[in-house]
């Protein structure tokens, strides 16, 4: 049986409920349509006594995952409703889910007090507040509250924890620096050379290396973005979590010139991907993913999972103790602050990390700017005698 959400209450008079019934989800859906109808032509009055959970499982989690509690352009991921359930369960609602909507909107104090409280143990606490906030900003578009007055309150709290964290690593913990950075390449190549690093996991680090790209996005690759002829990658979609294809972040679309010694690694690999793919019957079309595993079971050219590169990374590091930790994000990090220091201008850098603005940028560049010619020397040099 299929759930639609109206009922009386106790005097007869049609509220939001939870009802069950239906021999169809089509005609649950017709009938909680009816009903919302009838609340916006003002014949039912929404039960403004509900409670969070409540509201949250019925009214806003539906909405939600069709895309209409925001004004994104297409509904949120099976991966990101997943990751905002577990917000909800692990974090909001162990705080908010007995309270009733109304209740928490009158209590301020309340409210502000456990955020704050919150804000100082988890990191993330800027999404928690925001899928908090769109909760009780739909219940004011649904006149469950007459106004959301917790708005202002909420958006002046800290993120502590995460300022924290930010404070206690130092800006050269989160990139390599160039004598790192070239430890880490001599020992790949070497283990490489020696047979201790496949070929395919020595191009899948070079190529997230110099496209300084997100990593889901190196795990997209299919062959038809490499052009082999122009030397040139594309980067139009990433995988999530779940192995799914979807848009980049941003849904940008970027070409990058790639060097000679990647191109020739990648021609290297795809010749290497052919032969074992035929051993399976399996032929190598260019819809065939660059970057693929033989899972656990046993299961041939499975797509990535999400923390392969990582768990590679930290094999190479455990045989090589001399090496300073790195993760694909570092490597990101690393690209963006090394090529500053060599004096690529702030937009260029935007642009091959394909941030939508120069703000994001500049949390990726951890190294102060070097100024080539302080004013006062320009106005000095520049003086008419």
């Amino acid at each position: 049986m299929y759930t639609g959400y109206y009922g009386t209450d106790k005097t007869g008079k049609k509220i939001i409920t939870k009802k069950r019934g239906f021999k169809s989800r089509k005609e649950a859906e017709l009938a909680e349509a009816r009903f919302r109808l009838s609340i916006e032509e003002g014949n039912i009055t929404p039960n403004k006594k509900i409670s969070f959970k409540d509201f949250y499982n019925e009214m806003w989690l539906p909405s939600y995952i069709d895309g209409q509690t925001t004004s994104a352009a297409k509904p949120p991921s099976l991966a990101t409703i997943n990751n905002t359930k577990l917000v909800f369960k692990c974090h909001i609602l162990p705080m908010f889910g007995k309270y009733k909507i109304d209740y928490l909107n009158d209590n301020k104090r309340l409210v502000t007090d456990l955020m704050t409280s919150k804000a100082k143990e988890y990191a993330n606490f800027k999404a928690l507040r925001g899928y908090f906030l769109s909760v009780m900003n739909w219940a004011e578009e649904h006149d469950y509250i007459q106004s959301n007055k917790l708005n202002s309150s909420l958006k002046r709290i800290k993120s502590i924890k995460k300022i924290e964290l930010d404070n206690s690593k130092a800006d050269e913990a989160k990139f390599l620096s160039q004598e790192q950075l070239r430890t880490w390449l001599t020992t790949l190549r070497e283990d490489y050379e020696e047979g201790l690093l496949e070929t395919k996991d020595y191009a899948l680090f070079l190529t997230t290396f110099f496209l300084s790209d997100r990593k889901s996005e190196t795990y997209a690759l299919q062959w038809k973005h490499i052009n082999f002829k122009q030397m040139q990658v594309s980067i139009v979609q990433a995988l999530d979590k779940y192995g799914n294809v979807k848009t980049t972040k941003g849904r940008k679309k970027t070409t990058f010139n790639i060097p000679q010694e990647l191109g020739i690694l990648l021609k290297q690999w795809k010749n290497e991907q052919r032969k074992f793919l035929s051993r399976f019957n399996i032929i190598q079309s260019p819809e065939q993913f660059v970057f693929t595993y033989v899972d656990t079971q046993g299961n041939i050219n499975r797509k990535l999972h999400i923390d392969y590169l990582n768990y590679r990374m930290k094999k190479h590091m455990d045989r090589h103790p001399e090496l300073v930790h790195a993760t694909p994000h570092k490597l990101r990090h690393t690209g963006a602050t090394l090529a500053k220091q060599a004096g690529l201008s702030l937009e260029l850098i935007s642009e091959a990390l394909t941030h939508s603005d120069t703000n994001i940028t500049k949390e990726y560049i951890n190294s102060s700017n070097v100024i080539p010619m302080a004013v006062g020397e320009i106005a000095y040099r520049n003086l008419k005698e």
